[in-house]
């Protein structure tokens, strides 16, 4: 009887030994975890930054851009009306240098 509780209090032992050698791998796996999951948000934040940078800095462009076409715009405006409000002039002198030449 004597031999099989100092028997099981080894076991017991070793049982304790093993489990704490397993909760000790698993809290290490678990430590690794967590720093590579640090480091992916990290990198996540990062990345999110450098869209929100990269997304700012095209949309700036693009109204640079758009500002640009509407001066274009105006001024193709402003010449399509000068043209226009010229147009009778142009067409008089042409008609007098017509009839000169008809003339002579």
């Amino acid at each position: 009887m004597t031999y099989i509780l100092i028997a099981l209090v080894g076991v017991s032992f070793i049982f304790e030994y093993w489990l704490l050698s397993k909760i000790g791998k698993l809290s290490k796996e678990n430590q690794n975890l967590q720093t590579a999951l640090m480091a992916l948000s990290r990198d996540l934040t990062n990345t999110q930054a450098g869209i929100s940078r990269d997304l700012d800095h095209t949309n700036k462009v693009i109204d640079s851009n758009f500002a640009h076409l509407k001066r274009v715009d105006r001024k193709v405006d402003v010449s399509k009306r000068d043209i226009m409000n010229s147009l009778p002039t142009q067409i008089r002198k042409t008609i007098g240098h017509i009839e000169f030449s008809q003339r002579a």
